[in-house]
């Protein structure tokens, strides 16, 4: 479409919008609104949101929150005092163990290669030829069985 038939379009739809008559809400909403809000109301205060708390309970809870950031941040704190060496020494601990995973795997990923190679194109084909029939077996007897438990007599 080009330009002008667009606007033309969508001046046609807003006009067509517009000659809608207001619609009614159904006589049952208001009541069910009020009800809402009154379920709201009567929760109790640990359950409402954490502005309706009373004061008290905000700034016990806000200082409880503070001291528990403060307590992280003076752990941090302390942590990064250690020193270099004590973390550069729990670091290669890390980095070693990845390693020594990241060195198996890659042994199994090698064997793999391998024995697909040794095993020869045709096996493997006769292989997946054979995985795709049972897949394709175990699809339509399901289908079968559940028609056949949900047929109804």
């Amino acid at each position: 479409m080009n330009y002008e038939q667009e606007q033309k379009l969508e001046a046609q739809i807003a006009r067509e919008l517009k000659a809608l008559p207001e619609l009614a809400a159904p006589p049952t909403l208001i009541a069910r609104v009020l009800a809402a809000i009154e379920l709201r109301a009567a929760l109790p205060w640990f359950r409402r949101s954490w502005q309706t708390w009373p004061a008290a309970l905000q700034a016990s809870s806000l200082l409880v929150l503070l001291a528990v950031f403060g307590g992280l941040c003076f752990a941090g704190w302390e942590v990064s005092q250690i020193g270099s060496a004590v973390a550069a020494q729990k670091l290669g601990g890390i980095f070693s163990a990845a390693s020594a995973i990241w060195n198996a795997l890659n042994a199994l990923a090698g064997a793999m290669v391998l024995v697909v190679h040794k095993l020869g194109t045709g096996f493997l084909i006769g292989c997946g030829v054979a995985i795709a029939f049972a897949y394709a077996m175990f699809v339509l007897l399901g289908a079968a069985y559940f028609r056949l438990a949900f047929a109804r007599r």
